[in-house]
Formats: structure tokens, C-alpha cells, sequence
């Protein structure tokens, strides 16, 4: 669903963060809230995410606060119940190019050490065509944890999402993560204009 991506109002996640904004900056990384108004009416709360010259925005599904981790370049999205976290990550691995799947499957494998994958294929973004590898890991004889690791390539790198959960709580998981992915959009900083990135 398109957005008009009319800013309302935007205030620091210091407290989330423990960084100041100039530590952010210095890092190249730096996140905050916003809103913004849509089309249909009403108004989406957002996470905006300014990392070197991209422009990163996802929307919050409801009832989902965010944490920032400046020194990793990340932020974990979370529940009141705590059951579906999900973490985007900024990296600098493989700037405006897809790696092929064999590639990717290492990268989730070595995110999620014991898992075997399951499967490997395309999603949607609001920004651009992604991929995304399922692992799963046995936790003890009867239960696994199954992990979504979608992959977006960007110009200056790669912008991961991630999230795992029980097997009985993964449907329920894959949809708020779509929702995350469906939002996800991408504008590049240029002498202090923001363009779309195409």
C-alpha cells in the first residue's frame, strides 16, 4: 500500500539507543522515530534510519517498540509478549548487487549456528525484489526454532531482516515480517536532497 510520505513529527530513540545522535552520526548510523500519514487516512508510526547516504524507512506494525544498537548497525523490533522479534541490520557486504543463493544460505547459516535451511526464495519489498533463506534448529527432541533471514540489496550495501520463533508461533511470525518488508522503502541522500532510489 502506498504511503504519503508526509513527516509529521520525529523524536530520538536516545533512550533506546544509550548513544548520543552525534555518536550516530559519527558511526554513519543513526535511527529515529517518525510518522507519517497515509493515503486511506490516518497516520503509521515509522523508523527511519540514516546510514551513509541511504534513507531507510519501515513502518511499526502496532504494538511494536523498537531498540537501537548503534555499534552494530541494527534494530530489534518487539512485542509486549516478546514471542517475534525482528532485527534490521545495515551492513556494507555486497553494495547494489544480489549474492547468488549458495552465498546467502552461508550468511544465514553463520547467523544461525546448527540450523539446516529449508528453503531459499524471492520476496517482496516496497523498495526492491529480496531474498530470503528459512533455517530451522532443534532446541531439543520435539521443538525447532525456524529463522526468516531476507536479504534487500542496496546501493551502499545490504539491509537485513530477521526474525525467529517457535514452529507454532512462525505463521503468525511471517506476517507481521511481511508487514516490515511490504513497508520497507529506500531514498539516497544527495547534497541534502532526498531522491529515490530506483
Amino acid at each position: 500500500m502506498k504511503l504519503l510520505c508526509y513527516m509529521l513529527a520525529s523524536c530520538s530513540l536516545a533512550a533506546a539507543d544509550m548513544n548520543s545522535t552525534t555518536n550516530n552520526v559519527a558511526n554513519g548510523f543513526r535511527a529515529f522515530d517518525s510518522y507519517e500519514t497515509m493515503i486511506e487516512g490516518g497516520t503509521a508510526r515509522t523508523m527511519v534510519v540514516e546510514a551513509g547516504r541511504e534513507h531507510l524507512v519501515t513502518r511499526l506494525p502496532r504494538g511494536y517498540a523498537a531498540a537501537v544498537d548503534t555499534g552494530a548497525k541494527s534494530i530489534v523490533f518487539n512485542e509486549d509478549t516478546g514471542i517475534i522479534p525482528i532485527t534490521l541490520r545495515v551492513t556494507t557486504n555486497s553494495p547494489g548487487i544480489m549474492p547468488d543463493d549458495d552465498t546467502l544460505r552461508t550468511n544465514a547459516l553463520a547467523a544461525d549456528p546448527g540450523g539446516a535451511v529449508i528453503q531459499v526464495a524471492g520476496c517482496a519489498t516496497g523498495y526492491k525484489p529480496a531474498r530470503f533463506v528459512d533455517t530451522t534448529r532443534g532446541v531439543d527432541a520435539i521443538h525447532n526454532i525456524r529463522t526468516r533471514h531476507a536479504f534487500v540489496a542496496c546501493p551502499e550495501g545490504m539491509v537485513e531482516f530477521i526474525f525467529s520463533s517457535k514452529d507454532q508461533d512462525f505463521d503468525k511470525g511471517r506476517v507481521i515480517f511481511n508487514l516490515f518488508l511490504s513497508s520497507f522503502r529506500l531514498e539516497m541522500i544527495e547534497q541534502d536532497a532526498v531522491k529515490v532510489a530506483k
